[in-house]
């Protein structure tokens, strides 16, 4: 459904004048290779993939002249109804979805105490709170599940791999891993 619907996009596209829309075919190209990808099976990170490059084709669509944005805008409409269909069917268990916000809030508070112990002026010498074995604790079965679903997740693999070096710039990286996940 989604690639037929892409294979369209690209005979439309290529009667596009190329110097009207330069990054157009980049992004038909990309959202074509996503969709490529998900032929080897569709998960949450694929199906991920594709709306990102949906999104890039739907800001290199806004730009054209109106009648070339008329004969895209069908078929961005109808790729966007597969993609919805993909990413029900792909979505997130939503009590992984609880469990990954429920860590992002123990990074956030981790993070905040370093911030009150590093910048701010008569900082505390108390604990952090939730010390990196506890959240690498954590962090193993969620990694683990979002593998499952397709997603790397590096920022993650590290505290993991190196929890005694957890600091306030890879729990940063973490939580922004994580939001990309999420979306």
């Amino acid at each position: 459904m989604i690639e037929a619907a892409v294979f369209q996009l690209r005979a439309a596209a290529d009667e596009i004048d190329a110097g009207l829309a330069p990054q157009l075919g980049l992004c038909v190209s990309v959202l074509a290779r996503a969709v490529e990808s998900a032929r080897d099976g569709v998960n949450a990170a694929r199906v991920s993939d594709i709306e990102f490059a949906v999104n890039d084709l739907a800001g290199a669509v806004d730009e054209l002249p109106p009648p070339d944005a008329g004969r895209i805008q069908p078929l961005l409409d109808a790729i966007r109804g597969d993609l919805e269909s993909l990413k029900t069917a792909t979505s997130l268990d939503p009590k992984l979805i609880d469990q990954i916000n429920a860590f992002q809030s123990k990074l956030r508070e981790r993070m905040k105490a370093i911030e009150r112990q590093t910048y701010v002026e008569g900082g505390t010498d108390a604990p952090l709170p939730h010390p990196p074995a506890s959240l690498r604790h954590d962090a193993i079965p969620l990694a683990h599940e979002l593998a499952a679903a397709g997603f790397a997740t590096p920022s993650l693999d590290a505290l993991i791999n190196k929890h005694d070096e957890l600091r306030y710039h890879s729990i940063r990286e973490i939580l922004d891993e994580l939001e990309v996940i999420l979306g």
